[in-house]
């Protein structure tokens, strides 16, 4: 899989967005994959730019890395990498809103978002739900790094 490293900031969000969408091109992704890669990959990038490094000490090297490709089997896989804090934005749905983890609390806050009508919805917020349902999307916490794999298979011809 190719991979772009770049600082966390909003400035890197066109070119891992240019990196992607070249990638997901090269290995012959629809348009409509295309379309929802972008989608996905900004709102995870946002996400990670915006609370990854919130807590950092001065001096840390905010970065991000972005790998993409296609596997043999065809699926499109994103996988990005920062080196913040642990934060599972997958695992969410299986908190325990009682918990008090950072994901039990976003869990609470997306329900109540998505259960409001759009005239009393909280702006922002639906950057996770767009990730879970717009891809298959998987989280490790490897050798001091939050890697979000973020999976695109083939679509079935409509």
């Amino acid at each position: 899989m190719a991979a772009l490293r770049l600082p966390a900031c909003e400035e890197s969000l066109a070119a891992f967005r240019q990196f992607a969408l070249a990638e997901g091109a090269r290995a012959g992704l629809a348009q409509d994959t295309l379309n929802r890669v972008e989608l996905v990959l900004e709102e995870a990038l946002v996400n990670v730019i915006r609370h990854a490094y919130a807590a950092a000490p001065a001096g840390c090297e905010r970065q991000v890395e972005l790998s993409c490709g296609a596997d043999a089997d065809g699926v499109f896989r994103l996988s990005l990498t920062d080196w913040g804090p642990p934060f599972d934005p997958v695992g969410g749905a299986f908190a325990r809103p009682d918990d008090g983890s950072p994901e039990a609390e976003l869990e609470v806050e997306l329900e109540a978002n998505l259960e409001a009508d759009l005239d009393h919805r909280e702006p922002g917020g639906m950057g996770l739900f767009l990730i879970r349902t717009m891809s298959q999307p998987a989280y490790a916490r490897k050798d001091g790094a939050n890697v979000l794999t973020l999976r695109f298979p083939p679509q079935a011809d409509a």
